[in-house]
């Protein structure tokens, strides 16, 4: 009976997990660039001391890196990728990649994050020539001000996109097993254009739905295993 509480109790601990997902999934639908998190159900053997090797249910999460919507916004530094990559960003922390291109200019001219970290071309940070009024990008990621050629975007593609680490909403980390592709050009930026986050409200509430469902039927399992034993205590106990 206890293996049978223990994978209970595992299977508990997943759809909860599951629930923080879909949680956090729905709460970012307006952030810009944010890529939805997937939970993938496993069963494994696992062996309790003084037991035979028991099932469990656990709960793994990953990232869907699929393209969300473009929406139009007209403001010029906004820029979504239609295709694969991500845009680079120099950071405290070192190099970031994110989807969101929703970037503003710095006091001092840079293109930057709304948190103000810089957004990085082929020459380094891009700076905006003071007095600078018509910004143009065009497909490639080549950026234009008054039309004097300022600098290129890097776009950096990776081969294993499972390997990034996301760090806060739509910003990820390559470890050193993921390396970035900065020469890819299958892509195109779309200036003025801002990409939604990949989340569908309606089928992540079908699954929030589903996902209570067996939680309680877990809880009602658990619930008959602690009624059981607490029968069989008692029935020890008046013997």
């Amino acid at each position: 009976m206890l293996d049978g509480i223990y994978a209970t109790a595992a299977g508990l601990e997943a759809y909860t997990k599951r629930q923080e997902v879909i949680a956090t999934n729905l709460a970012n639908i307006n952030t810009i660039g944010f890529k939805r998190n997937v939970t993938n159900f496993e069963i494994i053997l696992e062996r309790i001391a003084g037991y035979e090797d028991t099932e469990s249910l656990r709960a793994n999460v990953d990232i869907d890196f699929s393209e969300g919507n473009l929406e139009y916004t007209g403001s010029s530094l906004d820029m979504a990728i239609d295709g694969k990559g991500f845009f680079t960003i120099e950071t405290g922390d070192g190099l970031r990649y994110t989807r969101n291109g929703q970037f503003q200019l710095s006091g001092s001219g840079e293109i930057v994050t709304s948190s103000g970290d810089r957004l990085l071309g082929s020459g380094g940070p891009l700076l905006i020539p003071k007095g600078g009024s018509e910004i143009r990008i065009d497909n490639k990621g080549t950026i234009n001000v008054d039309n004097t050629v300022i600098g290129d975007l890097v776009i950096a593609n990776f081969e294993q996109q499972s390997l990034l680490i996301p760090k806060d909403k739509s910003l990820f980390e390559a470890p050193i097993t993921a390396i970035p592709d900065t020469t890819y050009t299958d892509f195109k930026i779309a200036q003025g254009y801002l990409e939604r986050a990949n989340v569908n409200v309606v089928m992540e509430m079908v699954t929030m739905i589903e996902n209570m469902r067996n939680f309680e039927a877990s809880a009602n399992v658990m619930k008959n295993f602690s009624d059981t034993m607490e029968s069989l205590i008692s029935s020890l106990i008046n013997v």
